[in-house]
C-alpha cells in the first residue's frame, strides 16, 4: 500500500466523498449535494453549530476516506461525527483510525470534550471500531465519548 497522506478537505474532493457515501446508501448526485451544503455550512444536523470540518486521508490521487464534524448541543454533546468512511480495499489498514485521531484533535481544539455519533444498532463492525476507541453507549442509536481525548493513540 502506498503512503496515505490526510489533508483538510476542499471542494474538489466532494466527489470522492460522494462516491463513497453512496456505495452504501443513496446516489451520487444526493451525496454531492449534501456534503457540499454540510461543508459551505448551508446543510445543518439537528442542533448542528456552524465550526465544522472535513478530513481526507488520499493514497496518490485517490481518496480513499474521509471524517467529518461539527460542533453541536445534540444530547448535551459539545460535538459530532457526522460521517466516517473508508473505501474497503483501505478498510483495516489504520486510516479509519487516523482519520477519527485528526477529528478528535479538531475537536479538542475547539474545546469539545463530549462527543456523539449515530450507529444503527445493528453496525456491529462501526460499533467494534467506536468503541476500541473509546466510545460507550449513550443510547440505542447513539454512542458518546465523554472525552473525545479518549479517541487519541488508540489503534
Amino acid at each position: 500500500m502506498a503512503s496515505v497522506l490526510y489533508r483538510p478537505a476542499d471542494r474538489s474532493d466532494i466527489p470522492g466523498m460522494a462516491q463513497i457515501r453512496a456505495a452504501n446508501w443513496e446516489q451520487e448526485d444526493y451525496w454531492r449535494n449534501r456534503i457540499a451544503r454540510y461543508m459551505d455550512c448551508e446543510h445543518h444536523p439537528q442542533q448542528a453549530l456552524m465550526p465544522r470540518v472535513v478530513y481526507v486521508a488520499m493514497e496518490g490521487n485517490s481518496l480513499v476516506g474521509f471524517v467529518a464534524g461539527h460542533l453541536t448541543r445534540r444530547y448535551g454533546c459539545d460535538g459530532e461525527l457526522e460521517w466516517i468512511n473508508v473505501v474497503p480495499a483501505s478498510r483495516g489498514s489504520g486510516v479509519a483510525s487516523k482519520l477519527l485521531e485528526l477529528l478528535a484533535r479538531w475537536f479538542a481544539e475547539q474545546k469539545a470534550c463530549s462527543i456523539c455519533v449515530n450507529v444503527e444498532p445493528g453496525n456491529r463492525t462501526a460499533r467494534r471500531f467506536y468503541t476500541r476507541h473509546g466510545a460507550e453507549n449513550l443510547n440505542e442509536y447513539w454512542l458518546v465519548w465523554h472525552n473525545i481525548k479518549a479517541a487519541l493513540g488508540r489503534r
